[in-house]
């Protein structure tokens, strides 16, 4: 009998279509992801106009909404550990984009603050899985520029918002970005009939078949059949235990708290510019569509540094 490691075949196997297939659904759900994100910036100068909100006021929601993004993060990240990635990736994109739709529709700033705080739990637990979740499936010799580029839709989300606040909110009105956000929820029933579940999920749960299908699609010419042993043990035993404890382990604890504190900060920054640059622009008395073609370089800027990185 065969013995297969799952995670191994993947791991040496070449990009073909069915990890083009996860490619284009992580990058279209992270795209969504950071549009949700930016498009509080981008609407804001009108939305205090609208509302007559001080900037303390905006300051305050826009802090709701990262407290919930932190939230969802935190919650997210273990849930899927025991309920599969994918499950819980179609709860965040049925959070963010649900709620999004009804901050869109808003009749004042408390509502809109509860619906946009709501739907941040779904926006910080999508990004830690999509990211899990393309690195499980992408060929270990290509799976930092592939997952780099995936992350890339992020800031093609952001630039997607800027467009719509240069070009489409000053003949229509602000919330047309909010209704833009459904999107996600209408393409659900798709993702939920196609995209596949992390391997290590049908692994712990025994089913083989599941497996098997996966395997055959990244690898065509490997042949491989249920009847074969693909080490359930092993990966049941590997999935005990909490996974935040186990990054404190083998010596761990002080390189995993320098690296949270580096990505604390680094998304400090980046969510503070895009709540904020366009409006700060336009106080230094640049017109409101000049002011979100800043935000707009800031978004491209994000990508080029992102996958330049990687290639030099």
């Amino acid at each position: 009998m065969r013995s297969v490691n799952a995670s191994e075949v993947v791991a040496v196997s070449k990009f073909n279509r069915f990890h083009l297939f996860v490619f284009i659904w992580c990058f279209y759900a992270i795209a969504f992801d950071g549009y949700d994100i930016a498009m509080y910036g981008v609407g804001l100068p009108w939305m205090m106009e609208e509302w007559d909100l001080s900037s303390i006021q905006a300051g305050a929601i826009a802090s709701y909404a990262l407290v919930g993004m932190m939230l969802g993060a935190l919650v997210f990240g273990p849930v899927a550990d025991k309920h599969g990635r994918k499950n819980v990736l179609a709860v965040c994109m049925l959070l963010f984009s649900l709620f999004t739709l009804g901050a869109g529709v808003a009749p004042n700033p408390t509502f809109f603050t509860v619906m946009r705080f709501i739907a941040a739990l779904g926006m910080g637990g999508l990004m830690p899985n999509v990211v899990s979740l393309m690195t499980e499936y992408s060929p270990k010799k290509n799976r930092a520029i592939i997952v780099a580029t995936m992350y890339c839709g992020y800031s093609l989300g952001g630039i997607f918002a800027s467009l719509i606040g240069m070009y489409i909110i000053p003949s229509t009105d602000w919330r047309i970005l909010y209704w833009i956000g459904v999107i996600p929820l209408l393409t659900l029933p798709f993702f939920m009939m196609k995209f596949p579940e992390s391997l290590s999920y049908y692994l712990t749960r025994k089913q083989v078949g599941k497996v098997v299908e996966v395997l055959n699609k990244v690898n065509p010419t490997g042949n491989y059949q249920e009847n074969e042993d693909y080490q359930l043990a092993d990966a049941l035993s590997s999935s005990k235990g909490s996974p935040v404890k186990k990054l404190f382990t083998n010596k761990r604890a002080v390189s995993t708290l320098f690296i949270w504190l580096a990505v604390f900060s680094c998304l400090l920054m980046v969510y503070g510019l895009n709540t904020w640059l366009p409006k700060i622009m336009q106080q230094s008395g640049y017109g409101l569509t000049s002011s979100l073609s800043f935000n707009l370089t800031l978004c491209i800027g994000q990508i080029l540094g992102s996958d330049w990185g990687l290639l030099r």
